[in-house]
């Protein structure tokens, strides 16, 4: 009787030998653990895939998202699209992330769906300690909430980016097919990117005015070269950090706005989101939005990052396309960016949203 084999095992205890295949040992590089979800009603989608960090195999991918796509803030039936992307860092990092998708649905309630404030109490809410240990441990957080009367708002901070996608129409004039992320005639397609995000690095001119005010050290690595009469010869590594010290150990943060960071946070770091609000034109072109971590923006630049994703949406005919298969295409074509100049591989974390 087939299968009799394998039923009496189990019932003795043991376990058959698999088919050989079985055998073959799991490669992180050419099959990353990867996450694709559509949010709810197909108008928004993610793709997560974890890096690769030689040396540790143990290693989670520390980014993560959230997507609701009709969040109640007010119990009365007032309802906002909400969308982030995090990005951790630290030993907890992965921790802090997680957390974060966790609360800020709740806290934006708390706020009345104020992105601002929600990202401050999200901070208030790690550095407690209750949850993470977050003195050496936080995250970058960029999160959109859109509202149904169509205004975008744009809560930042670190190195995560929101851009915006606008299709143009040759000749002037505005594009064609309705909502929903319509396209115009094929002949006439094309699609710009507009940046609603600006980086929060150490080395910014405001940003490194912040952090000396508060006693906060900013500077590169350095590495030494040589000697000359006035002594050793150093050259910068890397970007700029804010420099801090721990249990005697100097550490480095290379961002100037996070959530999290306790210590970091002492030294002039801060968890106040910059803002951008943007009111939706449909007839301008604006049509979908790309939210993304540095594992996408260090190897891909924004005009790449919407092309991609129009790209998806031309083949799939326009107003239908599917936003988690164009955050698919845009995150595996970062990881294969990042194949071709590094062994070490960044998390890489896609949301695109449909407007």
């Amino acid at each position: 009787m087939a299968g009799a084999p394998a039923a009496a095992a189990r019932e003795r205890g043991g376990v058959l030998r698999p088919p050989p295949h079985h055998h073959i040992l799991h490669d992180p590089r050419r099959d990353p653990v990867t996450v694709a979800q559509t949010c709810a009603g197909g108008r928004a989608g993610v793709c997560s895939i974890q890096g690769l960090k030689p040396g540790n195999p143990r290693w989670e991918n520390q980014d993560n998202f959230v997507m609701e796509e009709a969040l109640d803030i007010d119990g009365g039936g007032d309802r906002l699209r909400v969308f982030a992307v995090l990005d951790g860092h630290g030993e907890a990092g992965h921790l802090v992330t997680r957390r974060c998708r966790e609360r800020l649905p709740q806290l934006l309630r708390a706020a009345r769906g104020d992105a601002a404030r929600a990202c401050v109490a999200l901070h208030e809410d790690l550095a407690s300690g209750v949850h993470v240990d977050c003195q050496c441990s936080g995250a970058t957080c960029v999160v959109v909430t859109i509202s149904a009367r169509g205004a975008v708002t744009v809560a930042n901070l670190g190195d995560s980016r929101c851009v915006l996608g606008r299709w143009e129409c040759g000749g002037g004039g505005g594009r064609s097919g309705g909502g929903g992320g319509g396209m115009v005639g094929r002949a006439q397609r094309q699609v710009c990117a507009v940046p609603l995000t600006t980086d929060h690095k150490p080395d910014r001119p405001d940003e490194r005015a912040r952090i000396q005010a508060a006693g906060g050290q900013v500077g590169s690595r350095q590495l030494i070269v040589g000697s000359g009469p006035a002594g050793p010869i150093r050259i910068p590594m890397g970007p700029a950090r804010v420099w801090y010290q721990v249990r005697g150990e100097t550490m480095g943060l290379a961002m100037s706005r996070s959530i999290g960071d306790v210590i970091a946070h002492a030294a002039g770091v801060s968890a106040q989101p910059e803002v951008v609000e943007h009111c939706l034109d449909r007839d301008a072109g604006d049509a979908f939005l790309v939210l993304a971590s540095d594992g996408v923006w260090d190897v891909l630049d924004a005009q790449a990052a919407v092309h991609i994703v129009a790209a998806c949406a031309a083949a799939a005919g326009g107003a239908e396309w599917d936003p988690r298969e164009a955050a698919a295409l845009l995150a595996a074509a970062a990881r294969k960016r990042w194949d071709g100049l590094s062994p070490m591989i960044d998390d890489i974390t896609a949301l695109v949203v449909k407007l």
